[in-house]
């Protein structure tokens, strides 16, 4: 398959964030004329009537890709459930080697590749393999997505430690605001996470990316902006860091 560029984006749970920094992440590449392919191997709680809402359709919207719903996001589920509960309600097994199969294809066309996953590090994917076992297959570094408060440091820490027990590289810790910080113990959470967090990651610690309010009624609105915030600028310049320094000096387009 050769060389593979791009970034596996993994969170410490469900509703961090992943799909937000993943779109985000992708609309910055492809200003700075980065040509990037996108992938949701597996989701769950999909409607057909929504796919332009599911975090695939996202994922395509902030690309501006032309590749087919299949093969950027080969299983979909209807029920909100974790991938193996919800392909077993349908009577349908997860086969890493599809998986596969649709990535490498993305990876020959692209200069680089963004891949979202589902949930967080250890969830069944099949009878035998979880979520950590595609990063390790797919090989790609990981930007592990987190909660910018109470709580963030550990979850960020297990699933960092989980990361290096199989060797999977880490480009960054990206924290995110998942809720609004009110009042001074919030604020003070939030601040503590990310300054504990830089001490004890051993790996960039990028953010926190400000919550965001209005996501529920423009979500492409605030995916413009965070494009164009400097935690998603840092993460940018980190991958593009990475395609150079694998293959020479990819495309590059204006940078507004």
């Amino acid at each position: 398959m050769g060389i593979t560029k791009g970034v596996f984006v993994t969170g410490t749970d469900t509703g961090v964030g992943k799909t937000l920094v993943s779109s985000a992440l992708v609309r910055r590449l492809v200003q700075m004329g980065c040509p990037v392919g996108v992938m949701k191997p597996v989701e769950t709680g999909v409607l057909p009537e929504q796919l332009g809402e599911s975090d695939a359709g996202r994922l395509m919207a902030a690309a501006g890709t032309r590749d087919g719903i299949d093969e950027v996001s080969p299983y979909r589920f209807l029920a909100p459930l974790a991938p193996l509960a919800a392909a077993s309600a349908q009577e349908r097994v997860i086969e890493m080697q599809e998986i596969m199969g649709r990535y490498q294809r993305l990876a020959a066309r692209y200069s680089s590749v963004v891949v979202e996953g589902a949930g967080g590090l250890l969830v069944p994917m099949g009878k035998d393999w979880d979520m950590r076992d595609l990063i390790g297959r797919i090989g790609l570094p990981v930007v592990l997505v987190g909660r910018a408060g109470l709580g963030g440091i550990n979850h960020a820490l297990l699933t960092l430690d989980g990361l290096r027990q199989r060797h999977c590289a880490v480009m960054a810790v990206l924290l995110n605001e998942t809720a609004l910080c009110t009042t001074p113990a919030q604020q003070e959470q939030c601040e503590s996470t990310v300054a504990l967090l830089r001490e004890r990651a051993g790996v960039p610690v990028l953010g926190p990316l400000p919550y965001q309010p209005q996501l529920g009624s423009d979500w492409s609105g605030a995916v413009e902006m965070l494009a164009q915030s400097s935690p998603i600028r840092e993460l940018a310049d980190l991958v593009w860091a990475t395609a150079v320094g694998m293959s020479g000096s990819p495309r590059r387009g204006p940078q507004p």
